[in-house]
């Protein structure tokens, strides 16, 4: 089992050679013994409802037939007993009454998304933060299954040292593109803040340690 600081230790490693600042000081994560890892259950439903909320957004976002995407779309999570399980921001979503910078930035949770589908198994491999994820793919891993039931057994998760080791590593990445905006510099090796910042979140969760609020969780550095 790999200690926390050894998991850190190989974090600085990857970062020294994509040419990403660091700090010696940061702290190392919560170790295999002190995370909480998420179960499989409780990943599968947080990756449905927050995909078919990014769906609905987008045609709030862009008026395409609400009424019908709200009928098809909460239908689609009333089918597959997940209404208890979305979050504050998804249900007010839902309910008509998201709006703002909150409603505008929601199609930013595909990246979030993108997590929760490399944990469970879906995407093979978390890349370097600097693009955007696939949309098309991402929306297929839910939408190609009539039944929850039929997603979760497409499924395989990942190991928790293998969820931690990205949890450390977007941890001092997410301090490198702070300290650039921070100082008024460009994001490093081309890294895409955003995407850095979603990710951070999901990952955050995924170790259980920081609560259970999907929609403001803690991704301080």
């Amino acid at each position: 089992m790999k200690s926390a600081e050894k998991r850190k230790q190989h974090s600085i490693k990857t970062l020294k050679k994509k040419n990403v600042p660091y700090i010696e000081h940061l702290p190392r994560i919560e170790s295999e013994e002190e995370a909480k890892i998420r179960t499989l259950d409780e990943i599968a439903c947080r990756a449905a409802c927050c995909l078919i909320s990014i769906q609905h957004s987008f045609d709030v976002n862009n008026d395409n037939d609400i009424k019908g995407s709200h009928e098809f779309l909460y239908g689609l999570l009333e089918k597959w007993n997940l209404i208890d399980h979305l979050s504050e921001d998804e249900k007010t979503l839902f309910d008509g009454n998201l709006t703002g910078y909150k409603l505008e930035s929601f199609s930013w949770k595909y990246e979030a998304y993108w997590v929760l589908a490399w944990a469970l198994g879906l995407v093979k491999k978390l890349e370097f933060p600097t693009d955007i994820c696939d949309v098309q793919k991402a929306i297929a891993f839910v939408s190609s299954h009539d039944t929850f039931e039929s997603f979760l057994k497409s499924t395989k998760p990942r190991k928790p040292s293998d969820i931690l080791d990205e949890a450390d590593l977007i941890y001092r990445i997410h301090w490198a593109v702070t300290d650039a905006r921070i100082n008024n510099k460009p994001a490093p090796a081309n890294l895409n803040s955003s995407v850095v910042m979603e990710r951070h979140m999901a990952l955050n969760w995924l170790i259980g340690v920081f609560g259970d609020d999907w929609d403001n969780m803690t991704v301080d550095t």
